[in-house]
């Protein structure tokens, strides 16, 4: 039994860095994507708020899915989402 413990070890140690490379690489593919749904999602918002065209603000409300309360209107809901990304 002792003969086997050392490439035991090496394999199992072998096959744990793989398995990290694969999640590290995961991780940074989903950091990723973070960053440009962020900056596509800033970069919308310039638009909308630099013009006045009450569509192009129905279609951000749709495509992100923003809750109109009762009490705001349709672009107090929209200055309210796009204050995060200024």
């Amino acid at each position: 039994m002792r003969d086997n413990f050392r490439p035991n070890v090496r394999l199992t140690t072998n096959i744990l860095m793989v398995f990290g490379t694969f999640f590290i690489a995961y991780k940074i593919g989903s950091i990723n994507k973070f960053e440009k749904d962020f900056y596509r999602r800033k970069a919308t918002c310039a638009d909308v708020l630099g013009s006045q065209n009450r569509e192009a603000k129905l279609i951000l409300i749709e495509k992100y899915d923003i809750n109109l309360d009762s009490r705001l209107n349709i672009d107090e809901a929209v200055m309210q989402f796009c204050s995060f990304y200024k």
